[in-house]
């Protein structure tokens, strides 16, 4: 790939990612880059080429952290809905997944994708829809079963 051999990676943040061996790489702005430099036997199906879980994975990654890293977002979180990938060819060598977001609102995300191979040639595509992660808004939990409330009866 043209910047595989420029990109510097640091550990991922992801245990996923680092135990696929796989991180976050510097990225054009609006992008998220992940790059996976070597495919161990693990993770390789029977041609041998790269799982599809495994491809399905570094798309879905590249897709959640581009919605949470969009400026104005309203979390760095961003949990899958839904997504629809395709597979173009056998990834097999070095991979990179490319992710950018196609739309936004305050609770969702329409996110997609691309993973290419060494070579530059693209290896699968992914579309996805991507929920923001609040956190709570209050400490106090509230409703009929909250243990701070007496029990009717």
């Amino acid at each position: 790939m043209s910047d595989m051999a420029t990109d510097t990676a640091t550990p991922d943040r992801s245990a996923f990612m680092r135990l696929i061996g796989a991180s976050q790489v510097q990225a054009p702005p609006g992008q998220v880059h992940v790059h996976l430099p070597h495919l161990r036997e693990e993770l390789l199906n029977q041609l041998p080429a790269a799982h599809g879980g495994v491809l399905m994975a570094l798309l879905d990654s590249v897709m959640s952290r581009a919605a949470g890293e969009l400026p104005g977002a309203p979390s760095r979180t961003a949990v899958t809905v839904e997504m629809s990938s395709r597979f173009h060819r056998p990834g097999r060598g070095a991979l990179r997944a490319e992710g950018w977001v196609v739309h936004a609102s305050r609770s969702l995300c329409s996110c997609a994708a691309r993973l290419l191979d060494e070579q530059d040639r693209l290896v699968a595509t992914a579309s996805g829809t991507f929920k923001y992660w609040l956190p709570p808004t209050t400490l106090e939990p509230r409703g009929p079963c909250a243990p701070d409330r007496p029990t009717p009866g």
